[in-house]
């Protein structure tokens, strides 16, 4: 499917809020465009099974397929914010985690109040590691790097097992269902959505 600038910001409003629903006007009102730009947008996603209808005739992401699509929004969300001239340290660190961590499997991610504030009072950041004795390791290898950079940053580390957990609790509050509907992430699209496939069932 090609996808033109209209298509594309939408798309990123639903693979930015994996598990949230909308009406074609929230997505017009959203995006700032007229209801019927925004509605011929939609239906092409709607008739290439990208997003989906509930039975409340509501909009949501079908995260279960077309992850090629969904990469690619994922990682343009990553460069409108790591474009930011004042996020240019914030991408220096993603880009040294990424070149020095010794793993193949790994999420890198951003979650919390910098993906919808401005002034943000944290950096969360979360990476996820394909086993829970890596976890310790890790959470060092984290600081010995953030310790390097003048930014606020939180971190943590979990694993695919906690993941796992997580998701399978689909109406509870932990950080896994917060991070579907409120994150970036930096590195490893493809895998998220490959275990969120899996286990969100």
């Amino acid at each position: 499917m090609l996808i033109n600038k209209t298509t594309a910001k939408i798309l990123q409003i639903f693979t930015g809020h994996i598990t949230e629903t909308y009406s074609i006007r929230e997505i017009a009102r959203i995006l700032n465009m007229h209801v019927s730009l925004a509605h011929r947008s939609i239906k092409s996603l709607i008739e290439n099974n990208i997003i989906l209808l509930d039975k409340h005739k509501k909009l949501y992401l079908n995260y279960k397929s077309n992850h090629e699509l969904l990469i690619s929004s994922e990682y343009q969300r990553k460069e409108n914010l790591l474009s930011n001239k004042k996020y240019k340290d914030l991408a220096l660190f993603s880009e040294e985690v990424i070149n020095k961590i010794e793993e193949n499997n790994f999420i890198l991610l951003l979650f919390g109040s910098i993906i919808e504030s401005n002034k943000p009072r944290d950096i969360d950041i979360l990476l996820i590691v394909d086993n829970n004795d890596k976890i310790e390791f890790h959470e060092k290898f984290l600081d010995n790097i953030t310790s390097n950079y003048n930014l606020p940053f939180e971190t943590r580390v979990i694993s695919f097992e906690s993941i796992q957990e997580m998701l399978v609790k689909r109406d509870e509050k932990n950080i896994m269902n917060e991070i579907l509907n409120k994150h970036i992430i930096l590195f490893g699209a493809e895998l998220f959505y490959r275990l969120i496939k899996k286990w969100r069932l």
